[in-house]
């Protein structure tokens, strides 16, 4: 498991009102109980902020096996809550949803990134902060043109395992069947999708366009079949956690410094939640 930590000193300073107003009220709730804060030990018990994503979903955040840097939306929340709570933070790229949900039910985590889903226990989900939009890859000479025609008898469309649109797909599906692998270096994907076992594979768009951009035999498919919400997960008897990560999250949508985060990231597909969106 690859860890990075980054010093709040060596972050820039987002200087809007919306957000100077988060820094004081956890200044203020920073009221010192034992060797730490209350921020310390609401936020950040260890006194490092450990922020969990998957590593496959570049939605979420990208890791420069070079330099050890991390870039994108969820990594620029991360920082910046550990800015304004003055903490260090650590970001931990997992394999899967399971695994980044287990490590904040175990304590290895503080937050996790990740999609709200209410079937998952042991957790509770922030409000939605980003819509990461789905579409499908499909064969280059494919008679497909838009995901409007994935769902027609003796279609079948793969997903990887543990991926959100496949629990969409398994749900609003009314004719053509999911069938899932667990390899997300795409490997087996695109040999299901050349040798015709799947006629299209469904998931984010950038993550398929990344893996298949030199491939000359896929395509993608233009539109979209839905916006997959990103929340952050934390554990379920810590609310006051979830409330603090909220109240951030409102403030980091009212500054701007959400849509920034997203442009900056290069994502294709990639949008700021409405703020009246349902809560997870």
């Amino acid at each position: 498991m690859t860890q990075h930590s980054d010093s709040p000193d060596n972050i820039p300073i987002w200087r809007s009102k919306a957000l100077q107003r988060l820094r004081a009220l956890l200044v203020l709730a920073a009221i010192p109980a034992g060797n730490a804060t209350a921020v310390d030990a609401t936020l950040a018990p260890t006194g490092t902020l450990r922020a969990a994503y998957i590593v496959a979903n570049v939605a979420q955040a990208r890791h420069d096996a070079v330099t050890g840097t991390f870039t994108g939306v969820a990594a620029d929340i991360t920082r910046e809550l550990g800015r304004t709570a003055n903490v260090s933070v650590t970001i931990m790229p997992l394999p899967t949803a399971a695994s980044v949900l287990e490590a904040v039910q175990n304590g290895s985590a503080d937050i996790g990134f990740v999609a709200p889903n209410r079937d998952r226990s042991g957790v509770l989900f922030s409000q939605t902060y980003m819509l990461v939009q789905q579409s499908a890859l499909v064969r280059t000479d494919s008679p497909l043109v838009s995901v409007k025609d994935l769902d027609r008898p003796g279609r079948t469309i793969g997903v990887n395992t543990d991926d959100t649109v496949g629990v969409w797909l398994q749900q609003h599906l009314k004719f053509a069947r999911v069938r899932a692998t667990s390899d997300y270096t795409m490997q087996e994907p695109f040999r299901w999708l050349r040798d015709g076992t799947v006629d299209a594979f469904a998931g984010g768009r950038q993550r398929l366009a990344s893996r298949a951009s030199n491939d000359p035999q896929l395509r993608m498919l233009p539109d979209n079949l839905f916006g997959v919400a990103q929340s952050i997960a934390v554990p379920s008897n810590r609310p006051e956690r979830l409330t603090l990560i909220n109240t951030a999250l409102d403030a980091m949508r009212e500054s701007g410094f959400l849509a920034d985060s997203v442009k900056r990231s290069g994502i294709d597909g990639l949008a700021v939640a409405p703020a009246d969106m349902p809560k997870p």
